[in-house]
């Protein structure tokens, strides 16, 4: 996978959130497309877009992101409304699952080193 775009309904909130979980977004657009932010890692760009008509927020996608420190995010960086799934080890690795502005819900889980 390289690309995920998702639509959000309030574009600056969506982006603060997610920069939250570490990654940095950029100011993009395509042509006469809609103004929209980007964040490039290794091999994935991922979109945050304006909703619209055509294209509305749905909260049926579930993300995953490798983070370096599950906790400190959890307890420091988002709200405790956001938070679904308390931190904890699962399946050999310490995660949580947190749920977004537009309540997409977001695993994150620690890089193992």
């Amino acid at each position: 996978m390289n690309l995920i775009v998702i639509r959000v309904s309030d574009l600056e909130r969506s982006r603060l959130w997610y920069e939250r979980l570490g990654l940095e977004f950029s100011e993009d657009q395509h042509g006469e497309g809609p103004v929209h932010y980007a964040a490039v890692e290794t091999n994935l760009v991922f979109e945050l877009y304006p909703e619209s008509t055509s294209n509305p927020v749905t909260s049926s996608v579930r993300l995953g992101f490798c983070v370096k420190n599950v906790r400190e995010i959890v307890d420091i960086q988002v709200s405790s409304d956001s938070v679904v799934v308390e931190p904890a080890m699962r399946s050999g690795r310490f995660s949580a699952v947190l749920v977004d502005p537009d309540g997409i819900k977001v695993e994150i889980s620690e890089v193992q080193e």
